[in-house]
């Protein structure tokens, strides 16, 4: 089974171990169960009654410790199953090309890592008290053979029977759990889609409507896929019990029939096949997690193997690949391109580009020429379909394309500003403050012992503070995607006339896509995207 074999390939628990202390656990317990029909036998035997309640102590001391044991060792190893999962896929995450997470959605990732771990968590427990009851059966199974080989015969026909319906059943009920898995992954996408454009959400009442129309349908569909899932569990949940009934009236009411011995060890069989309930209703129960649980390990590694297909080749060290001093960054015969699932896309290239140590380069273009493409492609987010990215006259090859991001720093237009400032363990706080003082944002924010203390600012401020944090990390080159739009006509001037001269003396390169035409003057060059071609302005251009 897909579950128990993903459980042992991750756990590093001591097999053998683990299998010993289940099987005198499930031994143990059934134990229980002949000593008390033992000593029931003899109860009228004084003589007998210390040594009942001496073996009585030893088994269940015996059973509490090995059930001990084997819960809690199999409940923690789980959850430490579930965060190196997350860990893992977390990691291969971040080696993912940017366009595959473009593409695929958020919804499927934020399901698996959070959703799906979560599942396999909480089902853990009743999943081990499952397979430790399939053990306990084995051995109460072998104390009804003891006592009548007809009673165990009857149980394990009619229980046979009543499995291969029950499996038969589950395979549909599998089959609709993982498609409301599928519509719950669509769901995710649909509420942060939601909570992304709430805005434009909250400008048209029709607009919202057809969201939340569209939410609905989705949540429908995955309300009557559980139902008819769970409907079905508890169909099969019946059918488990009936079936139970069936052997226990076929013990009385159909044995004694065929075997006139049976009635001398009547009751003895009853009292074990009762026994069974606990651990067949413990089966019953677990079959359903087990189930869901399935479900979840499927989506899980569906995806790992999706994120691993996608991956980038393992880095090079670091410390043996230490990046040179910053000299140059050419982009030469560089194409892209974006495709749609109707066959339709848009085409950037041939680009050229060359850029010298400490340039300041503003990039202009219309909505839709390519700009946004252009930074991707020059910061290594988007691989090229062709042509080379060259640093320092030295190809840029896929494995040490971190390498040469780790030389960037940006603020893209839909940036994301972290509430820690992560890896910048060794910032300075006094620089930070300065920062926000030439920032003009010093009474709206301060730095705590870990970043900003607040995030709670306008798009223009947080802007500044994304710019701050980018100007902490002490890169040679800076890329800036619209940085000034937000800003209040004052500070937009102060950015171009005061902290782009600011960033050149600091050692920065700076590479700003801007429509501030008053401003291009102060651009060392001035390049043009236009129609997925990139083309670079004279001097004159400068001026207009």
């Amino acid at each position: 089974m897909l579950l128990s074999k993903f459980l042992f390939q991750q756990s590093k628990l001591p097999m053998k171990r683990l299998g010993v202390m289940a099987a005198l656990a499930s031994a143990s317990n059934a134990g229980l169960l002949a000593v008390i029909n033992h000593a029931a036998e003899h109860i009228k035997d004084v003589d007998m009654q210390f040594f009942h309640v001496l073996i009585y102590g030893l088994v269940l001391s015996l059973y509490i410790y090995s059930q001990r044991y084997v819960l809690l060792a199999t409940c923690d190893e789980v959850e430490d199953i579930v965060h190196q999962i997350r860990c893992r896929m977390v990691k291969t995450l971040q080696s993912c090309e940017l366009a595959m997470l473009e593409h695929s959605g958020h919804g499927r990732i934020y399901s698996a890592i959070c959703n799906d771990t979560q599942t396999l968590s909480q089902a853990a427990c009743t999943i081990v008290l499952g397979f430790q009851s399939v053990i306990l059966i084995v051995f109460a199974s072998l104390y009804i053979a003891w006592l009548s080989i007809m009673s165990l015969l009857l149980i394990i026909a009619v229980m046979a029977g009543a499995t291969l319906v029950y499996w038969a059943k589950m395979k549909s009920v599998h089959a609709m759990l993982h498609q409301a898995n599928e519509q719950e992954s669509r769901l995710h996408d649909q509420i942060g889609s939601m909570l992304s454009g709430f805005k434009e959400v909250k400008l048209s009442s029709r607009r919202a409507g057809a969201l939340i129309d569209d939410v609905e349908a989705t949540s429908q569909i995955t309300a009557q896929l559980r139902k008819v899932a769970q409907r079905g569990i508890s169909v099969n949940f019946m059918f488990a019990q009936i079936a139970l009934f069936l052997v226990l009236g076929s013990m009385v009411f159909v044995l004694p029939v065929f075997s006139p011995a049976y009635t001398d060890t009547v009751m003895k069989t009853l009292t074990a096949v009762l026994f069974l309930v606990g651990p067949i209703s413990g089966i019953i129960a677990a079959i359903p997690q087990i189930a869901t649980a399935t479900a979840a390990v499927e989506n899980l590694l569906e995806l790992e193997r999706s994120l691993v297909k996608h991956a980038q080749a393992k880095q090079a060290d670091a410390a043996s690949d230490a990046p040179a001093a910053f000299r140059s960054l050419e982009l030469k015969d560089i194409h892209f391109r974006h495709e749609r699932s109707d066959g339709q896309g848009f085409a950037v290239g041939p680009i050229n580009l060359s850029v010298r140590a400490g340039e300041i380069i503003f990039i202009t273009g219309g909505n839709g020429s390519g700009k946004s493409t252009l930074i991707k492609l020059l910061t290594a987010l988007y691989p090229p379909a062709s042509g080379s990215l060259l640093l320092n006259g030295r190809a840029v090859a896929a494995e040490r394309a971190q390498t040469y991001r780790d030389q960037i720093c940006a603020v893209f237009s839909d940036f994301h500003l972290f509430d820690k400032l992560y890896g910048l363990e060794d910032w300075s706080h006094q620089e930070a403050e300065r920062l926000l003082d030439e920032m003009e944002i010093a009474d709206k924010a301060e730095m705590g012992e870990y970043g900003f203390n607040t995030l709670d600012l306008s798009t223009g401020q947080r802007k500044r503070l994304a710019l701050i944090a980018a100007m902490l990390e002490h890169k040679p080159l800076c890329v800036l995607d619209e940085w000034a739009a937000d800003q209040d006509p004052h500070f937009r001037r102060k950015f171009y006339e005061t902290l782009v001269p600011s960033l050149r003396e600091r050692g920065m390169t700076l590479i700003a896509v801007t429509h501030d035409d008053r401003y291009f003057h102060l651009a060392d060059r001035r390049l043009h995207m236009e129609d997925g071609c990139l083309y670079e302005l004279g001097e004159e251009s400068h001026h207009a």
